[in-house]
């Protein structure tokens, strides 16, 4: 297997998909189109092409890949672990009506296994593919060309729509899905029985495969595409863990110098406050990404996210050890040193956009964190496991607070929060 670094990944990925004549199209905004979608943000890579999915014809022909950046927060509470991150690169390449899935299969196996590109092993790979629901049979096309490749039955799942048919919303195009998983259990080789079916922590998803074949109209009913397309996403990060041999996305090259950087700044070490510092650093760079895309804080839709972010970085940065502003501004500037692919004449601005909401914060938290404590205890002297609704939406509505981290900040205290006071409230 190849040692990789994350711009050499990138440069030998965009080699391989050149020579199989895609061409290259410029990546869309963070922030999504309304007319694209309903999402916030783009969450996967598939959203700026949906009209060409489905009828319309590209500029650029039928074979096109990027790499896009994605914000997903969906996944936010599991941060911390080894694969999960809010902001990341997807690596996308697209069919739209040409080849099918025997091609898009092979030609991922190609790129993973060939000594020319990534050289992995190929006993260290599995897939899953689509089952079967009353609208659509169990996906054998796929799973038979996997067997082709070389993939043996015993590392093949199939599993049910909720695992394996993806779509960019609730109508439009979708379809079955192939995903492709790496071996990252403790044992070098995977045992022979093991698959993601019933071996699933050991298993690491790193790139998929998507056949849009379907539209869903709004009554939830599938209809065939005339044309039959391929949407596929390699996760960047995550396939630098792989190529590092690094046992999370935070020891690659893409954050290790941020962390590095942390280490210094705070004197705390990374082993003591891993979980701190890959929530710090992973809010940071996504924060970083979206103002880099003119969002800026607020209390609506995407700017809420951001302002939540934001004070979730900062608030984790605090249990470090409580900073000054000035010291909050030397962290939020070295660590901007330490990620690529920022607009440079926007780095003045995103430090402005980040040191202002960080001021507001800390003024915010002084009333907040007096009022929290008070009903913290008062749960706790009364041996609730709940705070209530009604007092955490006035820590929002009042004082700003953000839900999430009233929630992360209970849970600290073995305590809950009454969501359905919360939201009728």
């Amino acid at each position: 297997m190849k040692n990789l670094s994350s711009n050499e990944l990138r440069e030998l990925r965009n080699k391989f998909r050149n020579s199989k004549q895609h061409k290259y199209i410029p990546e869309a905004s963070l922030i999504a189109s309304s007319k694209e979608s309903t999402a916030l943000f783009n969450v996967a890579w598939m959203q700026q092409l949906i009209p060409y999915l489905m009828w319309k014809e590209h500029p650029l022909g039928k074979r096109v890949f990027n790499i896009q950046k994605c914000v997903r927060t969906v996944d936010i509470a599991e941060v911390w672990d080894a694969s999960h991150l809010t902001f990341f690169e997807m690596m996308g390449n697209w069919s739209l009506g040409d080849y099918f899935k025997d091609e898009a299969v092979s030609r991922s196996w190609e790129f993973l296994t060939s000594p020319e590109y990534l050289d992995i092993d190929p006993n260290k790979i599995a897939v899953t593919v689509f089952a079967w629901d009353e609208s659509a049979p169990r996906d054998e096309t796929t799973a038979n060309k996997w067997k082709e490749v070389w993939l043996p039955e015993s590392r093949i799942s199939y599993l049910p729509a909720d695992n394996n048919r993806r779509s960019p919303g609730p109508v439009g195009p979708c379809g079955p899905d192939t995903e492709i998983f790496y071996r990252v259990g403790n044992s070098e080789f995977p045992p022979e029985w093991s698959n993601v079916w019933n071996d699933e922590d050991n298993w690491m998803e790193i790139w998929n495969n998507v056949f849009m074949e379907f539209y869903r109209d709004e009554s939830g009913t599938l209809s065939k595409l005339t044309n039959h397309n391929v949407d596929t996403g390699m996760w960047l990060e995550r396939m630098c863990c792989v190529l590092q041999q690094k046992d999370s996305v935070y020891d690659t090259d893409v954050f290790a110098p941020a962390i590095t950087k942390l280490e210094e700044l705070t004197w705390c070490t990374y082993t003591q406050q891993q979980r701190r510092f890959r929530i710090i650093v992973d809010h940071a760079r996504t924060a970083f990404m979206l103002i880099n895309d003119w969002l800026i804080p607020s209390n609506l839709a995407a700017g809420y996210v951001l302002r939540m972010i934001i004070r979730r970085m900062t608030y984790n940065l605090m249990l470090l050890k409580d900073f000054d502003i000035n010291w909050y501004e030397k962290v939020c500037t070295e660590l901007l040193k330490t990620f690529k692919h920022l607009r440079e004449f926007k780095k003045d601005e995103i430090l402005r956009v980040l040191l202002e909401e960080i001021k507001t914060f800390l003024k915010t938290i002084q009333n907040w964190k007096a009022m929290l404590e008070e009903l913290i205890q008062k749960e706790k002297k009364n041996q609730n496991k709940f705070l209530s609704g009604k007092d955490v939406f006035k820590l929002y509505d009042t004082y700003g607070f953000p839900l999430e981290l009233t929630k992360e900040i209970a849970a600290d205290n073995w305590l809950e929060i009454n969501e359905k006071e919360y939201n009728d409230a």
